[in-house]
């Protein structure tokens, strides 16, 4: 659970941010909404938190933390502020080495 709790901030951050088939709704942003949802470690914070609250309700939590605690957003938060920017530098360079088919104009 906890490797899914660690990685889905970095596949949301690429959603929110980079990807084509959400270019949709990052287009629309307002300047400092892109700024913020650009910066991989403050998004990813706010995605930890998100989800150590939304697991409170639900009954999922990093197994080390208490879904309980009032600490748990924070701490989850603080430890996703840490491993997004890492997994999205991964998800884009594994993404750069594999190329294209389609050739640019």
């Amino acid at each position: 659970m906890w490797v899914l709790i660690l990685t889905l901030p970095a596949a949301f951050f690429y959603l929110g941010s980079r990807a084509m088939i959400t270019s949709w709704l990052w287009n629309r942003y307002p300047p400092a909404l892109a700024r913020f949802m650009d910066c991989a470690a403050c998004s990813g914070f706010w995605y930890g938190f998100c989800l150590a609250l939304a697991g409170r309700f639900y009954g999922f939590a990093l197994p080390m933390l208490n879904p309980q605690d009032w600490m748990t957003p924070i701490l989850t938060g603080l430890l996703t502020l840490l491993t997004t920017p890492w997994l999205a530098a991964i998800h884009q360079t594994s993404l750069e080495s594999l190329g294209s088919t389609v050739d640019d104009e």
